[in-house]
């Protein structure tokens, strides 16, 4: 009999598995016509009017993994075999169980010594010598949880060392609900269980010989950020399957060694699952949990947990994790992994937190992608967002063009022949960066901006493009989002550009940017705002986290040499632009702008001018562009003008500009373009013979109709 294949997209390639799980995507299928509902993934409650469920479709979530350099994991240091705490001290003797070496009147219990109600011997200091069941040999204590305390054993049936986690009588049925939760789970990063023995009782898991994730001497902080992806890559598993974890927390995910082709890896795998909980048929409040990597106890996860509990818990892990790696806000993917963190742990703003798994390590990912970005490792990946489409318009306000011909038209020239000429380039315009912007994809998070919502967006989206923000806001009402949702912000923001607002749409896209801080957009159009309001230091900013983690955002790689050139750095801004010139979708404006911005001339005081190599080089690359005659005898003229500052040639600064006449488009411009030809050729001298035969000289300024024809 075939097996039934996974209809999910953008899957539809594994086999459904005897549990009724695909075996590539870990989801169940989507339920066919007359299928019945029970086989739906369930969806948490909708928070704030909007509908959230698990994420449908995000097909690479994790790919902040494939970032990440194989970290080739160093030896791990041996457990101490530490006392078992007190509240877990129990009677070896089966038929006996009861508490032994406790303390009374302030005074710590006996580590050793023989149980009052049975006199069997106990000692919890050196448990080597005790065996559990006739067949476990415990050779040390690993340490003590909240429903009991875990031993490294020796199985002598299976001649390996195994770890035996003793639980209570009290808590016998938290012990078979972990057992019957952990015997259906199969994934790399949760812990197997090999059995349970009725004595005591216990649970038999495998061994994983590591330490609590913690951050090492020497550990990058994307080794430490990638571990976090694969937690998640766990938790979304549990999700799938409708359970919580409730306990996600550094002594829950070990980190440990494995064994691979390369060599041993840095690898963790999430373990002790006391508190496990179904997330449709326990309904109660949250019983079992440790406080400092729960919500506020008000928050309303206590009463009817979600995946967003477990969330909340690897947010608090990894601050404290990475405590060490995130004290500079200045390096690259540090402020957007405190962005990150801030929304995954927001105490105030439960709605405002992540809903899913996935959801989570699409931003995690986009964190390490920029982390990855800068040195040592400098790896730079271009890859489409999942939030938001494409953006091929570069918006490079003149630079990567020719300057237009009306600026040599209206240039004049002084008596030296200095030109009072228009600035070179602009920032874009508000309207044209509105337009520009990419409308957000659907998010898989929240399917309910669907139907009459998203219609309101696209119709708002097209207002917007036919620069008609009245309308535009207009149809963002009618789409009826919730303030705190990052859609409502982001409209709201391209809303104020259209109109002409970039203060008030950089206070707006700022709350994109906090919910969204994996993504390059939102700091993109922040740096855009920052330019239009004349704050080149933040632009800068801004614009170097988005070209320096992906060239192929085109738009930020020119905003990024517009801010550096202004600011006297002529030799970083044609970096910038050469570096963007090697992808193929900007290759022709970004060539120009690397000719331009060697030769460039700005009237700032003090702003450096070009040099003899600058023109050499920028000379040099003239031939190569792919640019008309029209614009090649412009870029010409804006070479030679550079020349001329340094040499002080004018006849062949005003021959450059006699070659765009034929250019103009109509006689007045030309006949303007040659006057000012004229206006800068040198003056002429004139010889004749003099008295007694001797030579005279004379000089006789050039008049403009003397060489118009």
């Amino acid at each position: 009999m075939s097996r039934q294949m996974c209809n999910r997209p953008p899957c539809g390639l594994g086999e459904i598995d005897e549990q009724g799980f695909c075996e590539v995507c870990d989801h169940p299928p989507l339920p066919r016509d007359g299928a019945a509902a029970g086989h739906r993934v369930p969806e948490p409650q909708a928070r704030g009017g909007a509908s959230v469920g698990v994420a449908q479709v995000r097909p690479d979530p994790w790919y902040g993994l494939a970032l990440v350099d194989s970290d080739q994991a160093p030896d791990m240091p041996v457990s101490s075999s530490g006392p078992v705490a007190e509240e877990h001290r129990y009677c070896p003797k089966p038929a006996c169980g009861k508490p032994v070496g406790r303390g009374h009147d302030g005074k710590p219990g006996r580590i050793a010594g023989f149980c009052e109600a049975c006199g069997t011997r106990f000692d919890f200091g050196q448990p080597g010598g005790l065996t559990i069941a006739g067949r476990y040999e415990v050779l040390r204590v690993l340490g003590s949880g909240a429903y009991g305390a875990a031993y490294l054993v020796h199985d002598r049936n299976l001649a390996t060392e195994v770890v035996l986690k003793a639980l209570h009588k009290s808590v016998a049925k938290t012990a078979r609900h972990e057992r019957d939760v952990l015997v259906g789970l199969r994934h790399d990063s949760i812990v197997r269980i090999l059995g349970y023995e009725h004595e005591g009782p216990h649970l038999v898991l495998e061994y994983v010989p590591g330490e609590p994730l913690n951050a090492r001497e020497g550990d990058r902080l994307e080794s430490l950020l990638a571990h976090g992806v694969r937690v998640l890559q766990a938790l979304d598993y549990l999700h799938a399957r409708g359970l919580l974890h409730c306990d996600v927390k550094p002594l829950n995910i070990i980190r440990f060694r494995e064994d691979g082709p390369t060599g041993a890896l840095d690898r963790v795998r999430l373990i002790d699952f006391g508190a496990v909980r179904s997330h449709t048929k326990d309904t109660g409040p949250v019983v079992a949990y440790t406080r400092a990597y729960a919500p506020p106890e008000t928050d309303p996860e206590h009463l009817r947990p979600t995946p967003g509990f477990d969330l909340y818990g690897l947010g608090m892990t990894l601050r404290e994790v990475c405590r060490a790696r995130w004290t500079d806000r200045s390096a690259p993917g540090v402020d957007s992994l405190h962005l990150l963190l801030d929304r995954a742990t927001d105490p105030l703003r439960p709605w405002a937190r992540f809903v899913s798994a996935r959801q989570f390590a699409e931003q995690l990912s986009g964190v390490i992608r920029q982390v990855v970005a800068a040195p040592p490792t400098r790896r730079q990946v271009s890859r489409p967002s999942a939030l938001f489409g494409s953006m091929p318009e570069p918006l490079h306000g003149g630079l990567g063009a020719a300057r237009p011909l009306a600026h040599w038209v209206d240039a004049q020239p002084d008596e030296t022949g200095l030109l009072r000429i228009p600035a070179p380039f602009s920032s874009p315009e508000p309207a044209d960066i509105a337009a520009a912007l990419p409308a957000p994809l659907s998010d898989p998070d929240d399917p309910g901006v669907t139907g009459a919502a998203g219609g309101a967006l696209a119709e708002s989206r097209l207002a917007l493009r036919r620069k008609d923000h009245a309308a535009a806001a207009g149809q963002l009402a009618a789409a009826g989002l919730p303030d705190w949702h990052w859609l409502a912000d982001w409209y709201c923001g391209l809303i104020a550009l259209a109109d002409g607002r970039p203060k008030r749409a950089s206070v707006v896209l700022t709350q994109v940017r906090r919910a969204l801080p994996g993504e390059l957009l939102p700091p993109l159009a922040l740096g855009l705002c920052a330019e239009l309001r004349g704050d080149h230091t933040v632009a800068r900013s801004h614009y170097g986290t988005a070209f320096g983690t992906t060239p192929a955002l085109g738009a930020a790689g020119f905003g990024l040499a517009r801010v550096l050139m202004l600011a006297g750095e002529r030799a970083k801004a044609v970096e910038v632009a050469e570096q963007l010139a090697e992808e193929f979708r900007y290759e022709r404006e970004a060539r120009v702008a690397a000719v331009r911005l060697r030769v460039m001339v700005l009237a700032e005081p003090g702003h450096p001018a070009p040099t003899e190599q600058d023109v050499a080089r920028a000379r040099a690359a003239l031939p190569g562009l792919d640019v008309d005659e029209a614009a090649a005898a412009a870029l010409g003229a804006e070479i030679q003008y550079a020349e001329f500052l340094r040499t002080h040639d004018r006849l062949k600064l005003s021959e450059a500009i006699r070659a765009l006449g034929p250019h103009a488009p109509t006689e007045r411009e030309y006949v303007a373009l040659v006057d000012q030809a004229n206006r800068l050729r040198p003056a002429l001298s004139w010889r004749w013979p003099g008295k007694h035969g001797r030579t005279g000289h004379s000089r006789v300024e050039a008049t403009p109709g003397r060489l118009s024809s």
